[in-house]
């Protein structure tokens, strides 16, 4: 996707040695991390993009900090991410997860819950042990915390939109906390290990922004994505009566919809949205968020290389097919 790929190779062995060596905690921690296998055996490590603690790094090295020194607030916003994805695959009866069977297929359940609670405890453990001066690590432990509680309200929201009618400024606020909020502290942590915690504000509005762009394109794929790439079943979303934007945005232009969005076939529902313009759309609201996220990104006092990666980034994002 962009040259945040440099990070990976540390944010993994920083991550896997976070996972304890025995006792029930490094299977209930260790599988949703990838470091132990269904069967117990090492697993293959972390899976998924690992955007969101590269982003960290990202924007602790575009201010002059030593990005070694944010891997802690990296793992940890890691950390609850996962979390979030053990959770929502139970709640959304999702079996695969980052090519893998998802948590609560292997542990079950109510072990997965402990999994998801697990993690939780151990971002925020992880998040307090950075070395930092105390008062910016209150800072980065308040920031993430915050993060985390305005995720958890917008996964809730998205459950209550489940099969009514929502406006689009309704879905966007849902999204600013389900996935903008965790991408915006990214950014912001970047600058508190930096020590330029009077930039975290910026930073973090930046993120919100690129996070709910990363939304609305979820949302696009998930109408009009390959299944073989995207790596779930098309229409899995709107068939459990997921409220996405491209529904959102028609339901705006036309209510009597409602009825037919919901019971229609998917071919038809894509036909009848394609008629309306609905792709085109969701893809222009998730570029003008792109574009406001980048030209936040050019008020930062960042370096040029940074806000070359930073619009590669954008533009990676807006092409994703995954």
């Amino acid at each position: 996707m962009s040259d945040l790929d440099r990070y990976r190779e540390v944010i993994t062995s920083f991550l896997l040695s976070l996972v304890p060596s025995r006792g029930l905690l490094r299977g209930l921690v260790g599988y949703p991390l990838g470091a132990v296998a269904d069967d117990g055996d090492p697993g293959p490590g972390p899976g998924g993009k690992l955007l969101r603690p590269s982003l960290v790094l990202f924007a602790c090295e575009a201010l002059g900090g030593d990005p070694e020194r944010a891997l802690p607030l990296a793992a940890a916003v890691e950390l609850v991410h996962t979390f979030s994805l053990v959770h929502d695959d139970i709640v959304d009866g999702d079996r695969v997860r980052r090519g893998r069977a998802a948590a609560w297929v292997v542990l079950g359940e109510h072990q997965a819950i402990h999994a998801g609670d697990g993690l939780l405890a151990l971002a925020f453990r992880t998040a307090a042990g950075a070395a930092l001066p105390e008062r910016k690590t209150a800072c980065a432990v308040e920031a993430l915390a915050s993060a985390t509680l305005a995720m958890v309200e917008g996964q809730a929201w998205d459950l209550e939109l489940e099969g009514r009618p929502a406006a689009t400024d309704e879905y966007l606020a849902m999204a600013r906390g389900k996935t903008g909020a965790l991408l915006g502290c990214a950014l912001e942590l970047g600058a508190i290990a930096a020590l330029r915690d009077e930039l975290a504000l910026a930073h973090r509005r930046v993120g919100e922004d690129l996070g709910i762009a990363f939304q609305i394109r979820d949302d696009w794929l998930g109408l009009w994505g390959d299944p073989t790439v995207v790596g779930k079943a098309v229409g899995s979303d709107h068939a459990r009566g997921k409220r996405s934007y491209p529904i959102a945005w028609a339901l705006e232009r036309d209510p009597s919809l409602a009825r037919f969005l919901r019971d229609a076939p998917l071919a038809e529902v894509q036909a009848r949205l394609a008629e309306l313009g609905a792709p085109e759309a969701t893809e222009a609201r998730a570029e003008e968020l792109l574009a406001q996220a980048r030209e936040g990104a050019r008020n930062l006092p960042w370096p040029a290389w940074a806000q070359a990666e930073f619009a590669e980034l954008c533009r990676g994002l807006s092409a994703r097919v995954k």
